[in-house]
């Protein structure tokens, strides 16, 4: 109990002695006023951006103590808080100068944003809040895969929301600031809805750039490009050297064929089946064949798909959710128009939803011949096959077929061709002078509810007496039936050449 006792009596001193030492202590510090950010003007609290175009922004500010016109006093940094690409967010830092004055490469979105600004002196920040807001004016339209002096560029017709009309964007790669830098001749351009990319840069639409060097896909918003965007990071297993793909063709939502070295790939981002094993191989025959470069398939309901196998000149059949192709059997007699092992080369082949939905196969017979099968995909059933007696068809360039009325297109030279099938007849539709093509056909749009434009022949020419990388132009025809002339719908010049070219959606 004593122990307590004395334990309680020397607190209570201790605490005497400490409230003595500090009235004792009162006055003898001095407080003196920091230098304090009082105002701060040209900075409005909404700021606007255009993607791929400058911004600048200069602002104004008074300190407490000083006009604040001495960068030496202080430092400055201009940040903003965005998505980490895993589902959360992080600070990024835009510039670290008094002034803003950059070419902006965020992806179009609404960002709450600061710029600070530290008193060297005291150490002090101080932070001035904003919203930005970034609209991307290349958001959508044509994107286009030139010839450039031998070369690959991208340019672009970039859909304008406020008048409905396309700019045109020469070098889109180089606008935008994206790393890529494209090496080779230019070879393909596609773009469609892959769903979830396993990788680092968790993108769900492609957007792919081919030349004969390599295949990758870009961000499809801001084009920002990294090596893991690479085709290969979709590949599995032993890869050909110096690979790049031919053809990219969307089977379904979430999965794609490709055709590269003569092989044919399938991939299934819904099932994690990466492009592995080729799939042009009959298990049947214990036999791989060389393929064409093309895919005729419906990705609108994708069920099979069919290719054509030039080792052993015949069309095979591939069927959703098998490792390799078929062949297909011939029908009887009775309903038996032609072989599928035709002994011909192929020239063109493609789905189109005419009559329900058919192949179109253009057949290369003996010198100039060429031939037409036509065939259902579901139950093999063939419903035409005949000689194409078209004018110079054996001569040409390039071949398409009107989708919904089964015109057979094709361009020998300068000149553009109609033939009808039944009538056995070909009508010269166009007739370009001195202009050669380059690019022909008519594109297939992923949402044709919101996009119906499948039947309009698309043609790219250039004209050598233009400057180069200036020469190339797209006129987009729509064909009417009863083999009326075309209507030229829209025009457009001043860009490259197209070699091929795609629609961003969105």
């Amino acid at each position: 109990m004593k122990l307590n006792i004395y334990y309680k009596v020397f607190v209570v001193l201790m605490a005497m002695v400490l409230i003595g030492a500090c009235k004792k202590d009162l006055g003898n510090y001095n407080y003196n006023e920091i230098n304090q950010l009082a105002d701060v003007s040209g900075l409005p609290k909404e700021v606007s951006a255009i993607f791929g175009k400058n911004i600048l922004l200069k602002p104004e500010f008074k300190f407490t103590q000083d006009a604040g016109t001495d960068d030496a006093k202080y430092s400055y940094e201009w940040i903003y808080i965005g998505p980490n690409g895993l589902g959360g967010s992080k600070q990024f830092t835009l510039a670290t100068t008094r002034n803003l004055d950059m070419k902006v490469n965020i992806v179009a979105g609404t960002y709450t944003a600061y710029y600070n600004i530290t008193d060297k002196t005291s150490g002090v920040k101080y932070a001035y809040k904003f919203t930005l807001k970034v609209v991307n004016e290349i958001n959508e339209g044509w994107i286009i895969m030139c010839d450039f002096n031998g070369g690959a560029r991208v340019d672009m017709l970039s859909l304008n929301t406020t008048t409905g009309t396309f700019d045109l964007i020469i070098d889109l790669l180089a606008t935008t600031g994206s790393q890529l830098k494209l090496e080779g001749k230019p070879v393909m351009t596609y773009t469609y809805p892959t769903g979830l990319l396993i990788g680092p840069d968790a993108i769900s639409y492609g957007l792919y750039f081919g030349t004969d060097s390599y295949t990758t896909k870009v961000d499809p918003n801001s084009f920002k490009w990294t090596s893991t965007m690479g085709l290969t990071y979709e590949m599995f297993g032993v890869i050909p050297a110096g690979f790049y793909a031919d053809v990219i063709k969307m089977a379904s939502g979430s999965s794609s064929f490709m055709i590269g070295k003569e092989n044919a790939y399938y991939y299934d981002r819904a099932q994690n089946i990466y492009y592995s094993a080729p799939i042009n191989y009959i298990n049947s025959e214990q036999k791989e064949f060389k393929v064409a470069p093309f895919i005729a398939s419906n990705h609108s309901s994708f069920q099979y798909a069919n290719f054509y196998d030039k080792t052993n000149q015949r069309f095979v059949k591939y069927t959703n959710g098998q490792a390799t192709c078929t062949a297909i059997p011939d029908p009887s007699a009775a309903t038996k128009k032609f072989s599928f092992s035709t002994g011909m080369d192929l020239a063109y082949m493609q789905w189109v939803p005419f009559n329900g939905g058919e192949i179109f196969g253009i057949l290369k017979g003996t010198g100039t011949t060429r031939f037409l099968a036509r065939f259902n995909p579901a139950n093999n059933v063939q419903s035409y096959y005949d000689e194409i007696t078209g004018t110079g068809i054996g001569n040409a360039d390039f071949y398409a077929v009107s989708p919904n009325l089964g015109y057979i297109f094709y361009a020998v030279g300068s000149k553009i061709y109609e033939y009808d099938m039944i009538l056995k007849t070909s009508k010269l539709m166009l007739e370009l002078g001195s202009k050669k093509i380059s690019y022909f056909g008519f594109y297939d749009f992923k949402s044709t509810t919101k996009y119906p434009g499948s039947n309009n022949l698309m043609v790219g020419s250039y004209d050598t007496n233009l400057p180069a990388g200036a020469d190339g132009s797209l006129n987009i025809y729509t064909v009417p039936p009863v083999n009326g002339d075309l209507v030229l719908d829209k025009s457009y010049s001043g860009f490259g050449r197209i070699k091929s070219l795609t629609y961003r959606e969105r």
